[in-house]
Formats: structure tokens, C-alpha cells, sequence
């Protein structure tokens, strides 16, 4: 009885490796695991023909690169001139968004380049090219500048008058010539790419082929092989049959391929157009001969797909072969002629790989699966015990061989039906699956796809054996970003599909889809019914990725003479990548995100890419647009990341650091910085400052240091700050406007301290510093009476009085209006009119007046203190004697001399009678003393 596995321990197995490692991996360094298992244990061959078996080959590498320095690399860039490149692709002619993208990444050799780095560029179309257009040369060159020089023609193109024969006339019809022509050679742009490689040259060897085609010429043995659109073909001169031409160019193609697999040379493929347009199955598998992989690439994406595999050749790598000794079975077991690996001469069959460490990241890409056909001629078992893995390490060192467990495989005569698979991955509508798109934050059609499982049951038994397969499902793997979009399977056949049923599950901590038909299949000898499952999943890739692929799948099944059965499918063709697009925004812009966190700015009429940022080294999830300006970039770990396409600043105090809103006055000295830089490299920085009718015109400036306002600055200004390059989503400046006002820093008042009479009034002068302050404006009041004491008015012209009401003191105020808080306190004081008499008294004390008859007012004798009292009137003047006599007239008093000789004056004042003063007077004859000088002597 034969040994039969579970469902269970068959899906552990296919979703655990067989692990064989060096010491070296043990401690986490770079290094390869491998598994190698039949898709199924047994084969059945057919009477008449071989057993067709298939071993499944799963890569996955380990650890990481710290700081390691890769070899010097040889790259040539094989690049597509033919006449299909001049047509419109996404907007921009392909030969322009190519010649972009190969400029692009023509710029990373350039700055990320050593020393011993090589670079080569062959341009092809029906031969390699060599092309003169109207002075435009583009043919084979070396080293990066000269090839740069090449790049900025490859889509020139002009109009001129040529001349074409009619009969016995000619006519000059005008028509556009361009680089862009001939047809498509694969092959001798090939081999002459392989010529550019140095013999034992210690350096890894990358091919970057670009084509928008199939192959339609060959030059073979002197004879040109050349397809035709019209669906003609021709050997020389004759006709053949498309089909007998088109597969002897494929064939050669394919050669083309394996041989640079031989010479080590790792091949890149771009197929650049759309589904359908170019052979992408055979640059897979030309590619898949060299340890290289084929990507399909859209105007969007092409400049990434460049860009990306430039940093591959940058990286250190890793790269070798899986090798299969068939040389034991003695020609039994054969390789089949669809196979993406080769055989030597000693029957040991050779599968390529190569993974590329980016330092401190994980190795790219995450695994590689690897079928290889093979067909069996007898019945029996076959033990494969010469498996092997080769490894080069990051210095090009040939490590020790891996020898990978035995592997059987049965072939018999009879064994439970098995299911013949193709699997494919389907695009929508918009996209192939390589170039799905996510719209922003949507999910829609344009980043669906569908895997398509199209099994076909196949046995060879007994005549008379009839049974049937029935609890049929495939479980499908998903990798991380896949998700099921529709629990609704499609089918491409006629039919219903009831009962048919999809679901996504989780198995043994992997995520997987359970996809079942809902069918029971019937058999009777070697005929089935029904002979053919059709079943399409509908998933939806959730974040940005690339060069993912769907694990393979298992179907599992029970059949009624076999009991439980599984066995794997063939894994699918090409990837499935993500990018994440922004656009409908003003300007002829497109954003997109991309599997390792870049955010590109791409031009839609050229494609050229104008900015890139990586914000992080995630996948971008989702793009969205805020307030008009910035770009949030949404991850797969659900963070995000604001990218500014305007820029935004801060005006503040340069003194306090206090931040000023819009319009808000400051004294100044004033100083802004930038708040949010524009995404991108490359940004330059321009402000300037508007103030009155002055203008400072634009000045760069660094967005990391303030930036100081100049000091004389007074007055509204309004500051422009704008960007150019990076992100920048136009040049419209940012603007913010302040007020920078000069203040009072001193007031001076004259009289102070103010005095004034009551009932009087007195002008003073206010004087405010400095003389050029903003606003000199004051606010004056009296601050204590109330009005009572003292009022203050305004006459206009900076004239101020104080009118004094009524005896007393206050304070005047002075206070400017511009809130610098500088104020002066003056004294007011207003004084009582009235002024009391407290002394008087006489000059002298003795008097000499001569004999006349003259009335002398006695005030003319007399001091009065305070000399401005208010009452300085008399109540009585007396004399002691006849010699003068005291008359009082209209309210005076005055003396008259009567006689010669002495008296006594005395006064007394109205203000009080104790005020009184006496003097001696003497009369003497005008001869002694006289009118104008008498003679006074003291009486003592």
C-alpha cells in the first residue's frame, strides 16, 4: 500500500522551506535557502509518449548588508530605437518618457558611481543603430557623459521635404523624420552587448534591455529574418510563413539570452507598452535564463522601473545558480524544451538567480520560484541526489556547494488523475497587473486584478476505471498587501457556477483564499466530466508593491478509488505591482507613491520626473490631498506623512520670540522662518519685502536659518516667501503681512512743574521722542480734582493750556497712545489770588525831605511784604509834629513839609492795624538838603 500524506501535512509542506544553510546564516548573514519538491510525488506515462513532472524551486534570501562595498559593475543599457517608438503612450511619446527615464537613471550612476564602474549603451532597431538625423547622432557609446550626450536624442525628430518618384515626375511631400525607426532586432543587439563585457573583468555584469516590441528582424548566417506588419515575413528575398519566422527569431532571441546566462551577464527586461503588444512571456523567460527578471512598465511607472533596477546593480549582491545533475538517468529524464533554464554537456541543468542586499533593508526581491519542467521516458523511481546550490558572495567568492536533501519522484503506470494548470494573473480594464493604480484613498477597479485557475483533469487509467473527484479547492496563499475583493468567482466558460464558492481564511497563521468550485468531476477511463474548471478570484492590491508573486498554489481533493489527493499548480507569469496616483491637481503634474516610500512628482506631457521625496521606507498605502497644498502620504502601517507643495512661515520678535499673527503691529526688530519646507531636493528658497512704495525685489534665502528683517523697516510690511523646484506647486508667494511701529520712548513737558493763578491761565509744550516715532499722539488729563482745582484744554497746533479754577494741586498726565506704556506725571499748582500784607516798614530810618508845598505819596517810603500782597493800602499816616502834615486823597495817603524841624511819621495798614512802622523825618531848607538828593542820616 502506498504512502499517502494529509491535506494538513501537505500544506505545512508548502509553506515551509527545506532549510540548508551555511554557519555563516546562523549568525544572521547574508546568505540563500532553498527548497526544491516535486509538484506531486507521482507521474503517470502515457503508453505512447513521456511522463511530464515538475520540480517546484523556492529561493528565499537571508540577513542583510551592513556596510558592505559592492564590486564595480559593468552595465549596458540595450535601449529601443525602432520605428514604434515614436508612437503615444499615456499621453507622451514612448521614445520621450524612455529617453527620461534613462536619463534618470543615467543621473543615480552618476552620483552613486566607482571607481571601476563601466557603462555602455547600444541602441537597436533592426541592427544595432547608427543614426544621424539631421545632425542628431545616436549610436553605440561609453562612460555615462557621452551617453547622456546620446539620451537627448533618442526622440528628435523634425519635418523636411522629400522627394518621391511618380512615374516620369517626382513630388516633394514634407514628412517628419525622427530617430525612432526600423524594426526590432533582439538578438545581434545582444550579442553585441555580451562583446562589451571584459573577459575575466572582476565586476558583476547587468543587462538593461528596453522594448516596446517583438522581435521582427535577425541577421543569421548572412540571411536577414524580418516580420512584417502587414503580417508578411521574409527570409532575404523570399516568403515564408509568419509563424516558420517568427519562431526561428524568437528561438535565436532565447539563445541570446542563455548565452549571457553563461558569461554570467544578469539581464534586466522593460517591456514598455501595452498588454498585449509585446512577447512578455519570452522576455520572462530570455530574462529568467540569466537570473534576471522581466517587468512590464507603463509611462507612470517606467521611470521607477529604472530607477529601481539601478539601485539593484547598486547594492552588493548575491547571485548563482541552482544546479540539477541529470546525468545519472542516462538520458530517462529530459529537459523540456519550455523551460527557463539550460542544460550543458554534462546533462547538469543550470537555473540562474540573483538578489540585490540595499544596505540595511531587506534583499529584493523577497523569494524567487523557480519551476523546471522535465520529462520521463521510462516508468520507475527517480531519486535526484544532486541538487545543488552555488552562491557568489557580495566579493564575487564562489561559496560551498548546498546539497539539498534527496527528491523522489514515481513514475508509474497508473496514479490518481491530476490537474493540468495554468494559472494567470489578469489586470482590469485600465492595467495590466504589473501597473495597478490606486486613485488617491480609493479602492476601485483600477487596482483590482484577478488570479484565474484554468485545471484540466488528466489520468492515464484503465479503460474500465470509472470514479469521481469531488470536495474539490485550491488554497491560494496571499501574500501581504493582497486582499479578496469579491466573494463572487467568475469563470471564462459557459455555465453556471452555482455552488462555487471563495473566501479568505487564515491556515496555519497564513493568510489564504479557499476557493472552491462546488463541482464533482466524473471519470471514466481517461475521459472527465466535465473535462475543465475555469475559476477567477477578484483581489485587490491595498498598498503601493512591486514584483510581488502569488505563492503557488495547492489543489486538494478527494477521489473515490485514490482517497484524499493534493498536489501544487503552476506558478503564474510576470508580477503584480501597486502605485499609488495623485493627480486632477492644478498644473500638468502627477503624483505617485511607490512600494519603497517615494513620493514622485511626474510631468504628464513628458513624463520627467521633476521631484521625488521618501519620507519613510514604507509602502505607500494611500495619497491625499489637504487644504489644497500638502500631500498626506498614508502607509501601510497606517502612519502618514505630511509633503508641504507650499511653503509656510513664521514672523516673530526677534528680540522676544514672540510669534506675530497676520497684521499684528510690533515694534520691531522682526525676523521669519520657515514653518513648512517643500517636499523634495533641489527646493530654492526667494522672499522679499514690500513697504509702502519701496520693493526689495526677490533674495534667496536657506530654509533652516532665521531670516532678520531689515531694521529701518516702519510701516505695514508685507513679506513674499515663494519656492522653485521640488514639490513646489506654483509660484505664487506666501504671504503675511505686520505692522512695525516706532514708539515713545521719552515725553517732555514744559513749564514743569506747572503754576498758575487761579482764574488765570498758562500754555505749556508737550515734546514726544523720538521725533520719528510711529505715532506720537498722547493722551493728557488732570488726574485728582476732578475739573475743581485745574482745566485742561487743547487749542489746537500742539497748544496746550492749564486754566487755574481754585487754589490747590494736581497732577497732570501725560500718556502715549502707541502702548509702550511711557508716561510723565507734572505738578499743578494753582495759586490763591489773594496775597496777604505781613510787614510794612519804612526805607529808612530817618528821612530828609526839604521845605516845599508838595503832596509825597508816603508808599514812596515804604517796602511792603510780600511786595506782591494783595492789599497794600493805608488805614492812617500820622505825624508826631507840624512840620509835616499827613493828607488823605481819594483813598491815598501823602505828606506835605510845613516847616522846618522834626517829627515822627507813622503808618498803619488797612490789612491789619498791627502791621504799623515809624520813621523820623526832617524838614530842612532846600539849600541842605534839596528836591533831588536829601540828606538822610540814621537817629540814634
Amino acid at each position: 500500500m502506498k504512502k499517502r500524506f494529509s491535506a494538513a501535512v501537505i500544506f505545512t509542506i508548502l509553506f515551509s522551506f527545506m532549510i540548508h544553510t551555511s554557519f555563516a546564516n546562523a549568525s544572521g548573514q547574508p546568505s540563500i535557502e532553498f527548497s526544491v519538491q516535486p509538484s506531486a510525488n507521482e507521474y503517470v506515462k502515457p503508453q505512447n509518449g513521456d511522463a511530464q513532472g515538475r520540480l517546484d524551486i523556492e529561493l528565499t534570501p537571508r540577513g542583510q548588508a551592513t556596510n558592505e562595498e559592492r564590486k564595480p559593475i559593468d552595465v549596458v543599457f540595450v535601449h529601443d530605437t525602432s520605428g514604434s517608438m515614436a508612437d503615444t503612450y499615456g499621453g507622451a511619446k514612448k521614445a520621450t518618457s524612455a529617453e527620461n527615464a534613462l536619463k534618470q537613471s543615467l543621473a543615480f550612476f552618476e552620483q552613486n558611481k566607482q571607481s571601476g564602474d563601466k557603462y555602455y549603451f547600444v541602441p537597436f532597431d533592426s541592427d544595432v543603430s547608427y543614426k544621424n538625423v539631421n545632425g542628431r547622432v545616436v549610436n553605440p557609446e561609453t562612460g555615462l557623459g557621452s551617453i547622456s550626450e546620446i539620451a537627448e536624442n533618442l526622440d528628435y525628430g523634425y519635418y523636411d521635404w522629400v522627394r518621391y518618384k511618380r512615374g516620369y515626375y517626382y513630388d516633394w511631400v514634407q514628412e517628419y523624420l525622427e530617430v525612432s525607426n526600423g524594426g526590432t532586432n533582439y538578438t545581434q543587439s545582444l550579442e553585441y552587448a555580451l562583446q562589451k563585457f571584459s573577459g575575466m573583468r572582476d565586476s558583476k555584469r547587468y543587462i538593461i534591455f528596453l522594448t516596446d516590441g517583438e522581435p521582427t528582424s535577425l541577421k543569421y548566417q548572412g540571411e536577414e529574418y524580418t516580420l512584417y506588419t502587414n503580417g508578411t515575413a521574409k527570409v532575404g528575398n523570399r516568403n515564408y510563413t509568419y509563424d516558420s519566422v517568427q519562431n526561428f527569431i524568437q528561438h535565436h532571441a532565447v539563445l541570446s539570452a542563455e548565452k549571457l546566462g553563461r558569461n554570467d551577464v544578469t539581464m534586466f527586461s522593460i517591456a514598455f507598452a501595452q498588454p498585449g503588444e509585446v512577447n512578455y512571456q519570452l522576455l520572462e523567460t530570455m530574462s529568467n535564463k540569466t537570473g534576471g527578471r522581466a517587468i512590464q512598465a507603463n509611462p507612470n511607472s517606467l521611470s521607477n522601473v529604472f530607477t529601481d533596477i539601478s539601485k539593484e546593480f547598486n547594492s552588493p549582491s548575491i547571485e548563482g545558480e541552482v544546479q540539477i545533475d541529470l546525468s545519472k538517468f542516462n538520458g530517462k529524464v529530459k529537459l523540456a524544451a519550455n523551460s527557463d533554464a539550460y542544460m550543458d554537456d554534462r546533462n547538469i541543468v543550470h537555473m540562474k538567480y540573483n538578489f540585490t542586499y540595499p544596505i540595511g533593508k531587506s534583499p529584493s526581491p523577497a523569494n524567487i520560484q523557480l519551476s523546471l519542467p522535465l520529462e520521463f521516458t521510462q516508468k520507475g523511481q527517480y531519486v535526484f541526489d544532486n541538487i545543488k546550490l552555488i552562491q557568489k558572495d557580495f566579493d564575487g567568492n564562489t561559496l560551498p556547494a548546498v546539497t539539498h536533501k534527496n527528491v523522489t519522484i514515481n513514475i508509474v503506470d497508473e496514479a490518481a488523475p491530476k490537474f493540468e494548470s495554468a494559472v494567470k494573473i489578469n489586470g482590469n480594464q485600465y492595467h495590466a497587473p504589473e501597473n495597478l493604480v490606486k486613485m488617491g484613498m480609493q479602492n476601485n477597479e483600477h487596482n483590482e486584478f484577478s488570479i484565474e485557475y484554468d485545471i484540466t483533469p488528466s489520468a492515464v487509467l484503465q479503460a474500465n476505471k470509472s470514479g469521481n473527484l469531488k470536495n474539490i479547492k485550491i488554497i491560494q496563499p496571499l501574500p501581504d498587501g493582497i486582499s479578496l475583493k469579491s466573494s463572487a468567482l467568475q469563470t471564462s466558460l459557459s455555465g453556471s457556477l452555482a455552488g462555487a464558492a471563495v473566501r479568505e481564511t487564515t491556515q496555519n497563521g497564513q493568510r489564504v483564499l479557499e476557493i472552491k468550485p462546488g463541482k464533482t468531476i466524473t471519470y471514466n477511463g481517461n475521459q472527465f466530466s466535465p473535462a475543465r474548471l475555469n475559476m477567477k478570484a477578484v483581489l485587490q492590491a491595498d498598498f503601493a508593491m512591486s514584483l510581488v508573486k502569488m505563492p503557488k498554489a495547492a489543489i486538494h481533493y478527494t477521489d473515490s478509488n485514490f482517497s484524499s489527493q493534493n498536489h501544487t499548480l503552476t506558478s503564474h507569469s510576470g508580477y503584480i505591482g501597486l502605485q499609488v496616483i495623485l493627480n486632477g491637481m492644478s498644473g500638468d503634474a502627477t503624483y505617485i507613491g511607490d512600494h519603497t516610500g517615494k513620493l514622485t512628482k511626474k510631468e504628464d506631457s513628458t513624463n520627467e520626473v521633476k521631484a521625488e521625496a521618501t519620507p519613510k521606507n514604507l509602502p505607500v498605502k494611500g495619497l491625499e490631498l489637504k487644504d489644497g497644498n500638502t500631500i498626506r502620504v498614508h502607509y501601510n502601517d497606517n502612519s502618514f506623512h505630511d509633503v508641504f507643495l507650499k511653503t509656510d512661515f513664521a514672523v516673530y520678535e526677534t528680540n522676544t520670540e514672540k510669534v506675530l499673527s497676520n497684521n499684528e503691529k510690533t515694534t520691531g526688530p522682526a525676523s521669519f522662518k520657515v514653518s513648512k519646507k517643500v517636499g523634495g531636493e533641489d527646493v530654492t528658497y526667494y522672499y522679499k519685502t514690500i513697504s509702502g512704495q519701496k520693493d526689495s525685489g526677490w533674495e534667496k534665502f536657506q530654509p533652516d536659518e532665521p531670516v532678520a528683517l531689515p531694521a529701518d523697516l516702519i510701516g505695514n510690511i508685507e513679506i513674499q516667501v515663494k519656492t522653485e523646484g521640488g514639490f513646489t506647486l506654483n509660484e505664487q508667494p506666501v504671504t503675511k503681512n505686520i505692522v512695525i511701529v516706532k514708539k515713545v520712548s521719552e515725553i517732555n513737558v514744559t513749564p514743569n512743574p506747572i503754576k498758575v493763578t487761579a482764574g488765570e491761565s498758562i500754555s505749556f509744550q508737550i515734546e514726544v521722542l523720538p521725533l520719528d516715532a510711529t505715532d506720537k499722539s498722547v493722551t493728557v488729563q488732570l488726574l485728582d480734582s476732578n475739573g475743581k482745582i485745574a482745566s485742561y484744554s487743547e487749542e489746537g497746533s500742539g497748544n496746550h493750556r492749564i486754566l487755574g479754577i481754585e487754589p490747590g494741586e494736581d497732577q497732570l498726565v501725560i500718556e502715549a497712545n502707541d502702548g509702550s506704556g511711557v508716561k510723565i506725571i507734572v505738578p499743578v499748582k494753582v495759586i490763591d489770588p489773594y496775597v496777604a500784607l505781613e510787614e510794612v516798614k519804612f526805607k529808612q530810618a530817618k528821612i530828609n525831605l526839604p521845605l516845599n508845598d508838595k503832596d509825597i505819596p508816603i508808599e514812596a517810603f515804604l517796602i511792603f511784604n510780600p511786595s506782591n500782597a494783595t492789599n497794600k493800602e493805608l488805614a492812617e499816616t500820622v505825624s508826631s509834629a507840624p512840620a509835616i502834615e499827613a493828607v488823605e486823597k481819594d483813598g491815598k495817603w501823602y505828606i506835605r513839609t510845613e516847616e522846618l524841624g522834626f517829627t515822627t511819621v507813622t503808618v498803619t495798614a488797612d490789612e491789619d492795624d498791627s502791621l504799623t512802622d515809624s520813621a523820623v523825618f526832617e524838614v530842612v531848607t532846600p539849600e541842605e538838603g534839596g528836591d533831588e538828593n536829601p540828606y538822610i542820616d540814621g537817629r540814634w
